[in-house]
């Protein structure tokens, strides 16, 4: 490791939904602040719709924006933006290493996201998932490999976790084969709990059942995976799956950064905060999105885009009031995120569920539109968002089908 500090100032790590708002929100309000923006990726991906990469519902080209290019050319002369992986921030000597390299830094948004957890299982073989677009590329290609070699033949998907991704991934998966012309996968869905999505009511989860089996997915609750060799998967019931794809979609925490100082973390790694996104004892520091432990009226908040995004914006804007304040333009307090849950959608293909603002549920196609339209509202660019407004209008276009 390089232990030379190589640079200063203010950064911000990650360039999804909170790294871009919190950047976007320090450039604006802090006018003479060059900014150093930090991500694994080139680009900035609507994670909602990485299972249509496998549905073909939308084109590939249009999940996802190069970073720099995601903001206003007004902002872009200021924007360092570096393709690069932290592992390790301190809090203390405000340094953070990237890449084997020591930065030091005045100013920090952590705003990395999450990744697959995988609760301890260590299979022998590298397995899926759709939690980036190169994951769910590298899931797409897999199949496309597989299907057309087998001929009549049924390519065997195991898919682990019967949350809203797992079944997201089962239903597009269908629809992207169907698309394709070849043969329907033999899907199975596993879940370790006794019933999927038990946060839904009992007709909520009647439909979603429904509709899997009319699309002959095959949902095992109560099981689990125990074994993958990359071409044997072995279930808890005893079950044995040769020539399986599989694909887990268990559950998700904070991204791998170890951060050190006296920080608190919650089970699944988010870092909590005080209500302004600020780490205690740290007032340069602040943390967004998926990285952040949200919570309102005491209860931890889901991981969802509408928190990361408006987390994130409140996260910048307090960061450059201290900015501001630090060039002794005169204090800047942070303010409180509120934190506003605007409601939620799984779409399955051909149907959907949700609930609207806590109040509407909606489900069927009504949900489906509903989801597509608000991926091109919060998209990063003007011609991706395009692409989503299509699809929310036609619902049976396939633009981009597996091959």
């Amino acid at each position: 490791m390089d232990n030379e500090t190589k640079s200063t100032g203010t950064w911000v790590l990650g360039a999804g939904f909170a790294g871009i708002q919190a950047a976007k929100a320090i450039l604006r309000r802090s006018r003479e602040t060059t900014l150093v923006l930090v991500d694994r990726n080139t680009c900035s991906t609507m994670i909602p719709a990485l299972p249509d990469v496998l549905s073909g519902r939308v084109l590939r080209s249009a999940i996802s924006r190069p970073v720099p290019e995601v903001f206003p050319a007004s902002l872009r002369s200021r924007l360092d933006f570096r393709r690069g992986t932290v592992t390790a921030v301190d809090l203390d000597a405000r340094t953070l290493i990237m890449d084997g390299v020591v930065h030091a830094w005045d100013t920090l948004v952590i705003a990395t996201g999450s990744v697959p957890e995988y609760y301890g299982f260590t299979p022998d073989a590298p397995m899926h998932s759709v939690h980036s677009l190169e994951h769910a590329e590298a899931l797409r290609r897999d199949f496309e490999a597989r299907a057309p070699g087998l001929g009549a033949q049924a390519v065997p998907v195991i898919i682990v976790g019967a949350g809203y991704t797992g079944l997201e991934v089962a239903a597009s998966l269908r629809r992207g084969a169907g698309a394709a012309g070849f043969p329907q996968p033999e899907i199975t869905v596993v879940e370790q709990a006794e019933e999927i999505l038990p946060f839904l009511p009992e007709r909520q989860r009647r439909h979603i059942r429904a509709y899997l089996q009319s699309l002959d997915v095959r949902i095992r609750t109560g099981t689990s995976l125990t074994s993958f060799d990359g071409h044997r998967a072995r279930l808890s019931d005893g079950t044995e799956v040769e020539g399986a794809l599989v694909c887990w979609a268990a559950g998700m925490s904070s991204s791998a950064i170890a951060v050190s100082g006296r920080v608190d973390h919650t089970r699944d790694g988010r870092i909590r905060t005080d209500e302004t996104l600020q780490v205690p004892g740290y007032p340069r520091v602040f943390v967004a999105g998926d990285a952040a432990a949200i919570e309102k009226g005491g209860v931890l908040q889901r991981r969802a885009v509408n928190f990361a995004y408006y987390s994130g914006r409140r996260a910048g804007r307090n960061a450059a009031g201290v900015i501001r304040e630090n060039a002794s333009r005169g204090p800047s307090p942070p303010r409180k995120f509120f934190p506003l849950d605007l409601g939620w959608i799984i779409p399955l293909g051909g149907t959907s569920v949700g609930l609207v603002f806590g109040i509407f549920r909606v489900r069927g196609t009504l949900g489906l539109r509903m989801h597509y339209a608000m991926c091109g509202f919060r998209h990063f660019g003007v011609r991706e968002a395009l692409e989503f407004f299509k699809t929310a209008l036609h619902l049976g276009r396939t633009p981009d089908p597996p091959r």
